[in-house]
């Protein structure tokens, strides 16, 4: 078995992708938004509770990081082919900690976890089932995030730092070939990305609800969007430009079907958010971020609200910005 020297040379470095990134912004968020609500709404519909599949997805990176310690490699068929597999031991005072649930809640949402078949405790070990694997089973997402990349690597083209665009079915079938390997990185950015919104948020249903009308209006931006994207949308003025420009809100229907969040529950997030200045009720009963006819990046930085949510933005960016280029450097810079 011949062994394949990995050079470095051919990798593309973290500055590079970040300068990618920024330089396409107004394209690129788009794609980002999507493929978050689309994750946020399937992670719901799976227990129409966010925490146990939290506790279920932090179940499955501690066992693919131990994979990955033992140089142990699954591809998405090999993986998911299995009746069961071991996760490593888990502390339920570690797992509350790092999910910010409390411990008392922790225990209740494994036993329930344990109650509707999807993991088993066998003496000292814990095992996830079948039914288990096809709750956190992420066709959807590994589409969605092949259909990101693939927009990046046009980008990457057109500023040299790739021959040519690849394209979604291509990088799907990579990400699946190397799926504990690059699902590992996933994990890795969207539960530091999930945590630091829920310690603004308090939990995650409000921070979904909250990011439909981030997404809406970021659309409202960019009105038919090849055609007619917003060239002057950047990250610095983000903020600024969804508050002053994107003015068309959702109503409160229309914010839970795209959530799957019920309408009672969805109502009381909503009125949650309008009280702590993250969301604003127009005359036409449309909800629409933040609670000021305009600002600017002054005001931002004045408000400790929008203070808090510019400082999130920017650290989940700058995690978005290391996972993506982890990902290229496993299936595409080899």
């Amino acid at each position: 078995m011949s062994l394949r020297e990995l050079k470095f040379s051919n990798q593309i470095q973290e500055e590079q992708v970040k300068s990618v990134y920024h330089k396409n912004f107004n394209y690129i968020i788009t794609e980002r938004f999507y493929f978050q609500q689309q994750w946020l709404f399937n992670a719901y519909n799976r227990f129409k509770d966010f925490d146990k599949y939290l506790i279920l997805m932090y179940l499955l990176q501690k066992t693919f990081k131990a994979y990955g310690d033992f140089q142990i490699k699954n591809t998405y068929d090999e993986f998911y082919s299995k009746e069961t597999f071991e996760i490593p031991r888990i502390n339920v005072i570690d797992l509350s900690r790092d999910l910010l649930i409390s411990k008392e809640t922790a225990r209740r949402k494994i036993l329930e976890l344990e109650r509707d078949g999807v993991i088993k405790k066998d003496k000292k070990r814990i095992l996830i089932n079948r039914k288990g694997q096809e709750y956190q089973k992420p066709k959807d997402s590994i589409k969605s995030m092949a259909r990101l990349m693939s927009r990046f690597t046009d980008f990457l083209t057109k500023s040299n730092l790739l021959n040519k665009r690849i394209e979604v079915d291509i990088l799907e079938k990579k990400i699946k070939e190397n799926f504990t390997q690059i699902w590992t990185i996933f994990f890795d950015n969207q539960i530091s990305t999930i945590i630091r919104w829920k310690k603004l948020f308090g939990d995650i249903e409000t921070w979904s609800i909250w990011g439909q009308c981030v997404y809406n209006q970021n659309l409202v931006l960019n009105k038919n969007f090849k055609a007619n994207i917003s060239p002057d949308l950047t990250s610095d003025n983000f903020l600024v430009k969804l508050n002053n420009e994107g003015v068309q809100g959702l109503n409160a229907m229309t914010i839970s079907e795209l959530s799957g969040i019920p309408r009672p529950t969805a109502l009381r997030k909503l009125n949650y958010l309008v009280k702590k200045r993250l969301i604003k009720k127009d005359n036409k009963s449309l909800y629409l971020i933040f609670s000021q006819p305009k600002i600017d990046p002054n005001v931002i930085e004045q408000d400790a609200v929008l203070r808090e949510v510019r400082d999130i933005n920017k650290l989940n960016e700058v995690s978005f910005i290391k996972m993506l280029t982890k990902m290229l450097n496993n299936i595409v810079y080899v």
